[in-house]
């Protein structure tokens, strides 16, 4: 752990100490009341058994009270879903045999999954599994991000959400063992707590606001001729991909003009939008640079972004409007390696962090485009 053990415990000490805004109580004592004692009536519906007679009262009720961390944007959707794939996806995720990583994308990430329960994401997952069992699940959302993140122990996204999933669960385990803390609960709590600077701001120097300032540094300099080319090609590269895998491609209306390689994109990808989404939410998804679909389907996978030097900001923009209207399966800012850092900042700004755009979008540079071109297992290991 980067943080030393002093103040470690000078955390946990504060974190434990009686508070006068709560007439006594403990920021942990407080959890109990808010989160646990609740929860408590949650937890019986997603009993193995129970589940199988979950009406969608229930199921509503579940997602309206579970949704931890993050907005309710998508109850429509959810519902939409229908109870029967609700029960059998969450039996999936909570029961299944298949291994941890492999359930929890399958049900939170993986779009051509039986079990992808539309309009949730890891925050409604790992609640599940952690009202199940809060000594070997625990809660992952962008909070659990930024308190990990302050303490220099939030681990490097893995390709699959399921596989980071396991590491945020045995950093959250290692974080309960060195506190001493009794649950996984109690350790979600100190991890948020720190995020939002409810406890540390004598240890931690405004964390979370230096982030803020690294954020607003960006290049946002006009592309030269050879950057556009660049993009251009990434751009190709990422329609051809989307074709390999069986995919319809959109391109941003304004490029379908171009050509690269003597292929016309216009020849190679859809004539017009699919209506996925709002009329509102439609315009700002024609700019959005590639799009990939389910053949012969108004249902888009995954969601690309390319930013060479220009603001990776405006690109980011550009995906959280369309979440706020429609749940984005994956979405990706491509971009040269050297960028990630500006990624890394970017993402982790208090607004994308409410509308949890980093439990959808990650980083891909050009490196792993070229390689995924020539890797269909790579393709299947990295991609939807």
């Amino acid at each position: 752990m980067t943080i030393n053990d002093a103040d470690l415990q000078k955390l946990v000490k504060e974190y434990s100490a009686p508070r006068d805004e709560y007439g006594g109580e403990s920021y942990i004592t407080r959890r109990r009341d808010w989160f646990d004692k609740p929860m408590e009536q949650i937890r019986p519906l997603l009993d193995r058994k129970r589940l199988n007679s979950l009406t969608l009262a229930e199921a509503a009720r579940i997602y309206s009270d579970m949704a931890v961390g993050g907005p309710r944007l998508y109850p429509k959707t959810y519902i939409e879903n229908g109870l029967d794939k609700i029960k059998a996806s969450l039996v999936y995720l909570l029961y299944s045999d298949d291994p941890l990583d492999v359930r929890f994308t399958n049900f939170a990430s993986n779009p051509e999954s039986e079990y992808r329960l539309n309009g949730v994401g890891r925050a409604f997952a790992s609640t599940a599994l952690f009202l199940v069992d809060f000594h070997n699940y625990g809660i992952w959302n962008s909070a659990v991000d930024g308190g990990l993140r302050v303490l220099s122990m939030l681990p490097k996204r893995k390709p699959q959400l399921g596989e980071t999933y396991v590491q945020i669960v045995n950093v959250l385990k290692q974080l309960q063992a060195t506190c001493g803390f009794d649950d996984l609960s109690v350790t979600d709590e100190f991890v948020e707590l720190i995020y939002h600077e409810k406890i540390g701001l004598s240890v931690f120097k405004t964390p979370e606001k230096t982030v803020e300032k690294a954020a607003e540094v960006e290049d946002t300099s006009v592309q030269t001729v050879a950057e556009e080319a660049t993009h251009l090609r990434i751009q190709y590269l990422l329609v051809k991909i989307g074709q390999m895998r069986g995919h319809d491609v959109w391109v941003a209306s304004n490029d379908r003009g171009k050509s690269y390689d003597s292929e016309a994109f216009a020849s190679m990808t859809l004539d017009s939008l699919p209506q996925f989404a709002g009329s509102v939410t439609m315009q700002t998804a024609k700019a959005i640079d590639v799009i990939w679909f389910k053949k012969r389907t108004a249902q888009p996978l995954c969601f690309f972004e390319i930013e060479h030097t220009t603001s990776m900001y405006s690109g980011l923009l550009r995906l959280n409007d369309v979440k706020t209207d429609y749940p984005i399966p994956a979405a990706y800012i491509v971009a040269p390696k050297e960028r990630r850092s500006m990624f890394d900042n970017q993402i982790a700004r208090r607004t994308f962090a409410q509308s949890e755009l980093g439990e959808v979008c990650q980083f891909l540079d050009y490196e792993k485009v070229e390689a995924l071109l020539k890797s269909h297992t790579a393709i299947m290991n990295i991609l939807p």
